[in-house]
């Protein structure tokens, strides 16, 4: 290691070596300020999308509770002005479970396909990709689409499931005449639930295929 008899010599030591490297140096204090500054930027710009996407999704609430017709606009409003903001992505979870009870199941399927695609990915809610993806099976159970209900639920990992999806994956193999596979899931749903009631309506339906 270099040693300095006096504070010149460090000063001019520290000067020289960044005239010799300082065509790495500059480059690299340029990269890091910039990534600095975006990230700061971009972390404020969607500060300021959450807190206005917040004002419209509370009125969309509100018109809601009152049944006001004006909800569809501030809806359409805050999914096309918002669209990737949570506020949004609750905004459609809860316009797709609204539309799966009043019995309208192909809008209700396209919210919740729309929800998946938004909440899906690295950065995606995990939460909610779940929710979409379960209401998804669910409505395309109803449909006597069970292909198509295996496939949305076979992205869920085996070992952290839900009963639920054990107990949806077990009716589409039913209903693809798959009883043993069908028994598996059922049998892994009841190992996964707590509610005895449930327990025993997956029983009831272990024994229907056993008779």
């Amino acid at each position: 290691m270099a040693e300095y008899s006096s504070d010149e010599e460090r000063f001019s030591a520290v000067i020289n070596f960044f005239k010799d490297y300082k065509l790495v140096i500059l480059p690299s204090l340029a990269v890091t300020f910039i990534s600095i500054v975006s990230i700061t930027g971009y972390k404020s710009y969607n500060e300021t999308r959450s807190s206005e996407a917040a004002i419209i999704y509370d009125s969309w609430l509100l018109e809601l509770e009152s049944e006001n017709e004006s909800s569809k606009e501030t809806f359409n409003k805050l999914q096309d002005a918002f669209a990737g903001t949570g506020y949004a992505q609750l905004a459609r979870m809860i316009n797709g479970s609204n539309l799966a009870r009043q019995g309208k199941f192909e809008d209700a399927l396209i919210n919740f396909e729309r929800l998946a695609d938004d909440t899906s990915g690295f950065f995606g809610n995990k939460v909610l990709n779940s929710i979409a993806k379960i209401n998804i099976a669910r409505i395309e159970l109803s449909k006597k689409n069970y292909t198509n209900v295996l496939k949305v639920l076979d992205s869920f990992a085996s070992n952290t499931e839900h009963s639920m999806v054990y107990e949806i994956k077990g009716d589409a193999l039913l209903g693809l005449k798959k009883a043993e596979l069908a028994i598996e899931q059922y049998q892994l749903a009841i190992d996964n639930v707590r509610d005895e009631s449930q327990k025993s309506i997956l029983n009831i339906k272990i024994n229907s295929i056993q008779l």
